[in-house]
């Protein structure tokens, strides 16, 4: 093969040369240092946990790593500006857990302020021991009570399922004795206020708190002993609910539905999907209802009320309800034990209304307008009409003993409530149509 000239050989090197440069910027620039860039610079999640091991390693204050990641944690969730985000702390889960579940770990007692035991649960393992009516706790676990303010009661007498109390108690005699009670699940009451306001037409009245996990066998059996009763129509109260849990929102009005569409939700990430009435639950989907808001009834409640009347099996009567239209999420943690809840998306209702009035751009007021418009009622009826609601129905078998000691205790007649009565003339117009 004969050999090039040198001239030749040269501009064909030169020419090599060059291209193999340009590769090498190209690579250099467009493939090369964007890895590098990638990998020198951290990740928001790696930044934190940079920023924890140093001031866990070289701070002269030598900080808690577990405090350090819970103030990051709650500071993250303040700069939200997102009104129903929460922390929630290591000493806020259980309180948080019983909240949305309807259901507390305890010993199942009614005090008073003085310590005095108004009366303990029924088929309590504290009723079973013999505990009953105006006994008064004087140590809990050998601590004298006289030394504690009655609202750490609670952090003294609830605890983990199964374990036990220890309590020193003086009966109205004045015998002392003592107990040990194993702490169980106590369900919280959602369902309160239960009857019949009007005999000859048959109308009930039934007010819903909140809804938690025990709500639907809670609305079961009111049902049940309603129906029992003779009742033809129903007002739902919902006025000062608000709200709960969806699903268990969604199974209370379930009973009044015939498998509908209860409510569509909007989650920031991925497409709106809808949620439907458990046909299986449907029991009383002819019954008549009217259904009580006023500007407390939110979330859960404006769900229940929109539920309702855009399947048209009621009418609204209040005032514009409070417009929380969305849900939240929790994330919960251990080790340490805490949980984060914030903003994930929108409910809408059936018709694909908006409820929400306090996120968005425009912040608009909305709620849900009733059908019937009533006018608002002061602040003092309507305390007076919430305490009735939230007040603790003396069970049968205490009732004497609680009258005896207690009597305020035991209220008998219900405060007037014009709204109430409104609802009832309403029913019994359209029962007679």
């Amino acid at each position: 093969m004969a050999k090039l000239p040198p001239s030749v050989f040269c501009a064909r090197s030169m020419t090599l040369g060059a291209v193999l440069m340009l590769s090498c910027m190209y690579v250099g620039k467009y493939v090369i240092a964007p890895l590098f860039e990638d990998l020198s610079t951290p990740t928001e999640e790696q930044t934190l946990n940079l920023v924890q091991s140093a001031l866990s390693s070289d701070s002269i204050f030598t900080p808690d790593p577990q405090q350090l990641l819970l103030t990051g944690a709650e500071a993250m969730v303040d700069s939200l500006n997102d009104p129903y985000a929460d922390f929630i702390s290591p000493q806020e889960v259980r309180a948080f857990k019983e909240e949305s579940t309807g259901r507390y770990t305890g010993i199942g007692v009614l005090l008073n302020s003085n310590w005095q035991i108004i009366y303990p649960l029924p088929n309590s393992d504290t009723a079973q021991q013999g505990v009953v009516t105006g006994d008064t706790i004087l140590e809990i676990n050998g601590e004298d009570v006289a030394h504690l303010d009655i609202s750490e009661s609670a952090s003294l007498l609830t605890g983990r399922l199964g374990t036990s109390v220890h309590l020193k108690l003086r009966r109205v005699n004045s015998d002392i004795f003592e107990c040990d009670i194993t702490r169980q699940r106590m369900p919280s009451i959602t369902i309160s206020d239960e009857r019949i306001i009007d005999d000859e037409h048959g109308i009930a009245h039934l007010s819903v708190k909140s809804f938690a996990s025990t709500t639907p066998d809670e609305l079961t059996a009111s049902l049940q002993r309603l129906d029992a009763l003779g009742m033809k129509a129903l007002i739902l109260d919902l006025r000062f609910n608000l709200g709960g849990q969806l699903n268990d929102a969604i199974s209370l009005v379930s009973h009044f539905l015939q498998g509908e569409v209860v409510c569509r939700l909007r989650p920031h990430n991925g497409e709106e999907y809808l949620k439907y009435a458990d046909l299986g639950l449907s029991t009383h989907a002819d019954l008549p209802l009217i259904v009580l808001v006023n500007e407390l009834s939110a979330s859960g409640a404006e769900v229940v009320a929109a539920a309702l009347r855009d399947n048209k099996r009621a009418k609204l009567m209040g005032v514009r309800t409070y417009g929380k239209g969305v849900f939240q999420k929790v994330l919960s943690f251990r080790n340490p034990n805490f949980a984060v809840k914030f903003t994930a998306g929108y409910y809408l209702t059936p018709n694909g209304d908006m409820i929400e009035s306090y996120i968005g751009d425009d912040q608009q007021a909305r709620g849900l307008v009733p059908d019937f418009l009533l006018d608002k009622q002061s602040d003092a009826t309507s305390s007076t009409i919430k305490a009735w609601a939230n007040r603790a129905r003396v069970p049968a078998i205490y009732a004497a003993a609680v009258a005896e000691l207690f009597p305020e205790y035991v209220q008998l007649e219900p405060p007037k409530d014009s709204w109430l009565d409104a609802a009832a003339k309403q029913l019994i117009s359209e029962i007679n149509q």
